[in-house]
Parts: C-alpha cells; sequence; structure tokens
C-alpha cells in the first residue's frame, strides 16, 4: 500500500510545492463559525456561500467513501516592475494565468502517478477552490500552516502566497499533524485595511473588502467605501503585502504564473474603455483570473480608480463611460467625474 512519504514525493514530482494529508472531517466548530457569519450577512451578495449546506451534502455524499484528503499548495508568488501612471492594481494571484485552468493539470498527472503506483482501482476526486471545502481549515488540519487574522492560510516556507487544492481519496493514509500556531499580538493586516474589513474576532465581513467589492460584487459599489479603493481595479493585497510572513516569499516556479504570461500587477485604465463588449472582453481575459469580474465590473472599477487618482486628463474616457449602455458603468463615471472635478476646484480656488 502506498505511504504518505510517497504521496508527497509524487506531489513535488508533479511540480506542487507543499503537501499534507488529514481526515475529510472537520471539527464541528468550523463550520458553526462559518454559519454564524453567513447567517450575519456577511458573505455578501456570494450566494453560493449562502447556500453552502445544501452544495456541501451534494458534494460529500458522492464519496462516503472517503478516508483521506490530499491537500496541495502552489506558491504563485511573483515580482514585477509597475509604472504606477493611468493604472489600476491587480492582486497577485491574477498576474498570470488562471489556477483554476492551471493547477487541474498538474492534479491530473498526480493521479495518474498514484493510480499506477497503487495498482488497483482507487477513488481520487480533485478539488480547486470551487468545491464546497473549507479548504484552508483542510491545509491547517493537514499540517501546511496556520490561518492568519486575515483568514488567510500562513505557511512557514512561503508565506501568505499558497494556492490550494485537493484530492479526496478512499485511501487509507497516515494523517499529518495539523499546524499549532497564530498571529500572536500582531495585527498589522487589521490596521492597514483599507475599509476595515477584518475585524478584531479573526474575520472579514466580505461586504467591507476590497478584493470582494471589486470581484464577487455585481452592483453599486458603496459611494462611502469607493475612495478606500485606491487604485486597485481587480481585487487587493494589502492584508498580505503587510503581513511579516510575507519575508517567507520565494518566486514561483511554475511558469504559468509569472506576471509575465498574463497581465502582471497592473492594467491600463484608459484600454478598458476601449472594450466594446462581453464577447471582447472574454476574448482578451478568459484565459486570466480577471475574467471572474464581467466587462460591467471591471469597468465599474475602472471608473472608481480614475476618480481616486483625479486626474483631469481622464474626463474625456469618463464622460464616453457615462454614455455606456450599462447604467453601473454610467453610475460610477458620474462620480468619477464629480470626484476630479471637485479637486480641480479646490486647487484653483
Amino acid at each position: 500500500m502506498i505511504t504518505r512519504e510517497r504521496i508527497k514525493v509524487l506531489a513535488q514530482e508533479a511540480g506542487f510545492d507543499a503537501c499534507g494529508i488529514t481526515s475529510p472531517k472537520l471539527p464541528g466548530e468550523v463550520e458553526k463559525v462559518f454559519r454564524s457569519w453567513t447567517e450575519q450577512g456577511k458573505h455578501g451578495e456570494m450566494k453560493y456561500l449562502g447556500d453552502y449546506e445544501t452544495r456541501r451534502d451534494q458534494f460529500w455524499n458522492a464519496f462516503e467513501n472517503a478516508k483521506s484528503v490530499i491537500v496541495l499548495g502552489v506558491n504563485y508568488y511573483s515580482t514585477s516592475k509597475t509604472n504606477g501612471t493611468g493604472s489600476g492594481r491587480v492582486a497577485r494571484y491574477a498576474w498570470g494565468s488562471d489556477y483554476h485552468h492551471v493547477i487541474p493539470q498538474r492534479l491530473e498527472i498526480l493521479k495518474q502517478k498514484i493510480k499506477e503506483e497503487v495498482g488497483i482501482p482507487i477513488q481520487l476526486e480533485s478539488a480547486v477552490d470551487t468545491r464546497p471545502m473549507f479548504e484552508r481549515s483542510f491545509a491547517q488540519r493537514a499540517g501546511l500552516g496556520f490561518i492568519g487574522k486575515q483568514t488567510q492560510l500562513l505557511s512557514l516556507q512561503f508565506g501568505p502566497w499558497l494556492f490550494l487544492s485537493e484530492l479526496i481519496t478512499d485511501l487509507e493514509l497516515e494523517f499529518d499533524v495539523p499546524f499549532s500556531g497564530s498571529c500572536g499580538t500582531c495585527r498589522l493586516c487589521i490596521d492597514e485595511c483599507p475599509t476595515h474589513a477584518i475585524e478584531e474576532t479573526g474575520s472579514i465581513d466580505a461586504r467591507k473588502c476590497i478584493a470582494y467589492l471589486t470581484i464577487e460584487h455585481k452592483s453599486e459599489i458603496p459611494i462611502e467605501l469607493r475612495p478606500k479603493i485606491g487604485n486597485w481595479v481587480f481585487g487587493c493585497d494589502e492584508c498580505l503585502n503587510v503581513c511579516p510572513y510575507t519575508a517567507k516569499q520565494k518566486e514561483t516556479h511554475w511558469n504559468e504564473f509569472a506576471a509575465e504570461v498574463g497581465f502582471g500587477p497592473e492594467l491600463g485604465l484608459a484600454q478598458l474603455f476601449e472594450i466594446k463588449g462581453n464577447r471582447e472582453y472574454k476574448k482578451i481575459f478568459g484565459e486570466s483570473a480577471i475574467s471572474r469580474a464581467g466587462r460591467k465590473q471591471l469597468l465599474r472599477n475602472a471608473c472608481v480608480v480614475l476618480g481616486n487618482l483625479g486626474d483631469e486628463a481622464a474626463l474625456p474616457i469618463l464622460e464616453q463611460a457615462a454614455q455606456d449602455q450599462t447604467p453601473l458603468i454610467r453610475e460610477h463615471a458620474e462620480w468619477a467625474m464629480e470626484q476630479i472635478q471637485k479637486r480641480a476646484q479646490v486647487k484653483s480656488s
């Protein structure tokens, strides 16, 4: 029978940077905390989280014989220069290719390696982010790190820069020792969050989170939060960048996640307004995680960033955006023009 150690060797051969094994059953407290969070509405418009229990039951009912979860980590940290002129910042996870497209290919390689070694029919089901699983809790139980106050997994080897995925199997494997650690008295992420989305209790109110607002939130961004978004056009890394564990970062060896492969750390804002429809948008961003935000959401974000940058040269772009057929874009373009014009009046007075 294949051993835990051999699984980890095969995972490394398949390119994964971290691997741990744990039980398919998590402590009841994990779901209890999550349920309280959704009952308070802190998941915002993410309805799939509100429907978690139904999705969970449907998923796990298909794997009644599951005995182990192989948790895998991929270091996605990449560096790149920025110019910052007329551009909006992009969260690091979206700099290269979309991990939803890349990681499943490596999981298939690992699955084949395991099946060849075992030599008998076994169950191996892949999970990459979209399954109803508490991935960070499984990763902590599998010894990959601990969950920080900003709710991200923190690894001693890679800091907060790990993509997580899993293989659910009916193999009986030895479990790793859960990682025991905490942020201690550090509260940098809480203090530095521009919108104060990170709570003292160690949870995030998604309705205030810039990453949520610029990606998952589909409607108008609350006016009081728009100035705090700064120049983030897609996602936000503020809590990760200030985390002391970021000092553990290493350049990724996965070429697919290098900044040069995708759009890198920033998007030219003027160019975004040249995208005339959803088909063109999909053609441009289809292989990038940026596609998670549709055209109207990304242009909404771009309007907010232009308003925050306050450059009068952006007014013609925004005037055109204010004529867009999409009300969401028009409203945010009008807001942005007001912000720029107010600054101009203050300067001239």
